[in-house]
């Protein structure tokens, strides 16, 4: 349990954002079925999640040498190759799906597992590969995955673009071509807009539409790739300046994501109104204490964030109680009163292992003090962030 002393925090101050984990995984798929070695340049240290997904791909063969600048990625000429033991995921949902995806390429009986948090995260990819002729026995981790995926399934974009994502970054390994139809109204259509973008770049021949034909193709990535800031972190240096008059952060406000770009300007100009988080449900803890300290308004769109780290709606309406702030769950979101203040809270703050959560309790405890327990979840995202918020107070 860590304990945040209520702060005074003022001044103009740098705020660095660590590497965007969704891009590094994404790169790492794609680059460990290459035959080219690659270096992923970035300017702070990777999250726990991504370190997570490069350990799997080491367990399969490719070998990663940490750099000044990054990491340097060197694939092995054979191929990568089934592991000789479990690959562990950590706190990653990103890499378990993708992973899952990638070894049911390879006909061989490997299994994954993650940390108690993840466990707790079931997926639609499970019963995804099991329509392509793949056994796999839960649609949880633990989970076992045998067999190559052939033939033809059915994808739900609209609760996760994620089992897409993994399909789409697995099938240069794919032995023979596979049938994708693709329904619903695509929810983190930034995420899956990341993928395609991704893929191509390495000579993906796969556009987006209903009916995708996956069929093996060869990666041919960069030489060099440089990993922008992460964005959807962004808000939480919004949060500070809202909370503390007299504070300036100075932080780089990458582009790559237009949605996201869109949706921190809906929840600045709500003023009581309406805001659409579908693509953007990475944000509705931050969102909804940036919208209860300003006027108000309603979060719609977003029934997935259940399906996060934790049900963020729920959790999201505890932790402002935590603090004496009022929101209430709906169907698709959250209704949220204006003009609120936090107060210090009577208890420990329960985060639920779940990262952003946990960033935003502390935030939150900046202002008016607090003890935040598993605080250290954050590291999955930002590592350094309990350092960085400490050391705002420092002269």
């Amino acid at each position: 349990m860590l304990s945040i002393p209520e702060m005074r925090l003022s001044g103009s101050h740098e705020w660095s954002l660590p590497p965007s984990k969704s891009h590094i995984i994404r790169w790492l798929a794609m680059i460990s079925q290459s035959n080219s070695s690659c270096l992923i340049r970035f300017n702070e240290s990777p999250g726990a999640d991504a370190e997570s997904m490069s350990k799997c791909l080491q367990e399969m063969g490719i070998n990663i040498h940490h750099k000044e600048d990054g990491w340097l990625v060197e694939t092995p000429k054979q191929g990568l190759s089934a592991p000789n033991t479990i690959l562990n995921c950590g706190n990653s949902g990103t890499s378990a799906r993708v992973l899952s995806a990638l070894v049911a390429t390879m006909g061989e009986k490997i299994k994954l597992d993650g940390d108690e948090s993840l466990r707790t995260r079931s997926s639609s990819l499970g019963k995804v590969l099991r329509d392509l002729q793949v056994d796999v026995d839960s649609d949880s981790l633990p989970v076992t995955v045998n067999g190559k995926m052939k033939g033809g399934t059915t994808v739900d974009l609209s609760q996760s673009s994620q089992p897409l994502t993994a399909l789409i970054l697995a099938s240069p390994s794919l032995e023979e071509a596979i049938e994708i139809h693709v329904e619903g109204d695509a929810v983190s259509r930034g995420y899956l807009g990341m993928t395609f973008d991704i893929a191509r770049s390495c000579g993906c021949p796969i556009e987006m539409s209903s009916q995708l034909i996956l069929q093996p193709w060869s990666v041919n990535p960069p030489n060099e790739i440089d990993i922008p800031p992460e964005l959807s972190l962004f808000p939480m240096a919004i949060l500070l300046e809202l909370l503390h008059d007299g504070l300036h952060l100075q932080t780089e406000l990458a582009t790559y994501d237009p949605l996201l770009l869109m949706a921190f300007d809906a929840i600045d100009r709500a003023n009581g109104g309406e805001v659409d988080l579908r693509d953007a449900s990475d944000l509705v803890t931050p969102a909804a204490v940036w919208m209860a300290l300003g006027e108000g308004g309603n979060i719609t769109g977003i029934p997935h964030a259940r399906g996060k780290e934790s049900d963020r709606i729920l959790r999201t309406v505890e932790l402002l109680q935590s603090f004496g702030m009022k929101a209430e769950e709906t169907d698709d979101g959250l209704v949220i009163p204006g003009r609120q203040t936090p107060n210090s809270p009577n208890e420990p703050i329960q985060t639920h292992m779940d990262h952003r959560l946990a960033m935003v309790a502390m935030i939150l405890a900046s202002k008016v003090g607090g003890e935040v327990v598993d605080a250290e979840i954050c590291e999955v995202s930002h590592p350094g962030f309990i350092q960085q918020l400490l050391g705002l107070s420092q002269p």
